[in-house]
């Protein structure tokens, strides 16, 4: 071969070379390519299940879940054999299911009972024109009648005494006036069960203060929205903050806590777009019932570090890193998190051989075996949940350490595995529980009226939101009428002596027989 011909050569292997280089590079960028259409088709479907689809996180063939389109709705059930009126059967989605018997009397035996006797104008005899005797009154139905609010003025007038003797001998004596109750707030003519109502309706109904605005004028009795807000601010700072104050340190004797925490937005916060309402709830299984709402300038770990001050305790929480750093509490993971993150990794056409339907699946079954234990007493279920839970808490964990994966399912493994040793935790003491979702229950209650509310205006009108809301759901919680709470301790509290403040504690006996 020529000298000519070599140099060629190499020429073409050169350039062989950078085509077969360039080759991998494209190949290497359309892999790439591909990864992210993939992420991107992935996120697309995931939003659009968030947007049109079932918010709650159900599997198909569940038993329990109904079909809208089920034809079997409108066609005719099978009769099989006789059946009687007492096991009347209603037909429901892909399932039947027995009437309780006696419901509807239960439900009316709680309510007040008039009696109407319908009588016979003329009770004389078509026959032979003599008068009819009573011979038995029959109960033919029952109704629910509505009674409609209404408010009334209520005058108090005080009695005012001398003595007459000493008016004769000329003794002079002071005069003596009867005692009258204090209202709650100065200058208003708003009783205790009037501000309740309206705490009642804001923070239980969610009715925020612009609709209430309309109600009362309806009733006859305007009150503007800025006056109702007044109200609830004022009975805060007099007497709810030191009530909750009280509450507080019962929560912080208790050995298991939940905790979680939402956005909030204060209109005259020139500092920051939003703030954030932190809910601090007893578990399951303590003493008390117990819920406090507290208002964070931020979602940092300091808002949880100095509420909880030295707490040494179990603090159930998210994966949320605020939560990293709290000295001298055990951390327990919410499974609940960990699910939904299989949960939305499902692809859309998923089947049941997916490697996230199979987490979720798992998650289940977990949760179904922990159920199955909530009757046993604590040192009981702590013994069954290392016998039975702890094995396949380890299996699951396993399974996760086992797989590789991107996108929505990666993110979810890696999310479980984050949260290993914490959720290990919750083997460690009888009275934890797998989910934090008695926390994120209660979170709800001030999301649903943050919809309607949309903001505080100010720092006081926030704390007061934090400090109500904290009465009506541990009102609720120990079993009591949040409305006759209320009431109760706005009717009381102004006119307390000596009285300490745990003698209005929703759990005590006095309390619990007022406000039931």
């Amino acid at each position: 071969m020529s000298i000519k011909s070599e140099k060629q050569f190499e020429v073409i292997i050169e350039k062989l070379d950078q085509l077969l280089e360039e080759n991998k590079q494209l190949k290497t960028l359309i892999a790439q390519k591909d990864d992210e259409l993939s992420l991107q088709k992935e996120q697309i479907e995931f939003l659009t299940q968030k947007l049109y689809g079932p918010k709650k996180e159900t599997l198909n063939g569940d038993p329990n879940q109904g079909n809208l389109f089920n034809d079997s709705l409108f066609s005719e059930p099978e009769q099989t054999g006789d059946q009687s009126d007492e096991d009347e059967v209603i037909i429901t989605t892909e399932r039947r299911r027995k009437k309780r018997k006696g419901l509807k009397d239960k439900q009316l035996s709680s309510l007040p009972t008039v009696d109407h006797i319908h009588e016979l104008e003329s009770c004389t005899c078509p026959t032979c024109k003599e008068a009819m005797k009573d011979i038995g009154t029959q109960l033919i139905r029952q109704e629910v009648k509505f009674i409609p609010a209404r408010v009334e003025n209520h005058r108090h007038f005080q009695k005012t005494y001398t003595c007459a003797n000493c008016e004769k001998s000329g003794t002079r004596t002071p005069f003596a006036k009867s005692e009258i109750p204090r209202l709650p707030l100065n200058n208003t003519a708003a009783s205790a069960s009037l501000i309740a109502e309206t705490m009642y309706q804001k923070f239980e109904q969610k009715v925020p203060g612009y609709r209430q605005d309309a109600y009362w004028n309806l009733l006859g009795y305007p009150i503007p929205r800025h006056t109702i807000a007044n109200w609830h601010i004022k009975t805060s700072q007099y007497y709810f903050e030191a009530l909750v104050a009280v509450m507080r340190q019962e929560l912080l004797n208790q050995k298991v806590l939940h905790a979680d925490e939402t956005t909030f937005r204060v209109l005259n916060d020139k500092d920051r777009q939003k703030s954030y309402m932190w809910l601090f709830s007893t578990g399951k299984y303590s003493e008390r019932a117990i819920h406090i709402y507290k208002l964070g300038p931020s979602r940092s770990g300091s808002v949880p570090r100095d509420f909880l001050e030295e707490y040494t305790g179990y603090l159930h929480s998210d994966g949320f890193s605020g939560y990293n750093n709290l000295p001298g509490m055990t951390m327990i993971a919410c499974l609940a998190h960990i699910r939904r993150k299989f949960y939305d990794a499902r692809p859309k056409n998923y089947s049941s051989k997916s490697v996230a339907h199979k987490g979720v699946t798992l998650c289940n079954e977990l949760f179904a075996l922990d159920k199955s234990l909530k009757d046993l007493t604590v040192s009981e279920r702590y013994d069954q949940r290392l016998k039975l839970v702890k094995p396949k808490l380890e299996a699951f964990f396993d399974w996760c350490e086992s797989l590789t994966a991107h996108g929505k399912l990666g993110t979810a493994i890696n999310y479980a595995l984050s949260q290993k040793e914490r959720m290990m935790n919750v083997l460690a003491d009888g009275r934890l529980v797998l989910s934090n979702n008695l926390a994120e229950r209660g979170i709800k209650s001030l999301v649903m009226g943050r919809k309607n509310w949309l903001f505080s205006k100010s720092f006081d009108g926030a704390h007061a939101v934090a400090t109500i809301l904290s009465l009506v759901e541990t009102a609720k919680s120990n079993g009591l009428h949040p409305r006759k709470y209320l009431d109760y301790l706005l009717t009381y509290l102004p006119n307390r002596q000596n009285t300490p403040l745990e003698a209005y504690l929703p759990w005590n006996p006095k309390v619990q027989m007022e406000c039931r």
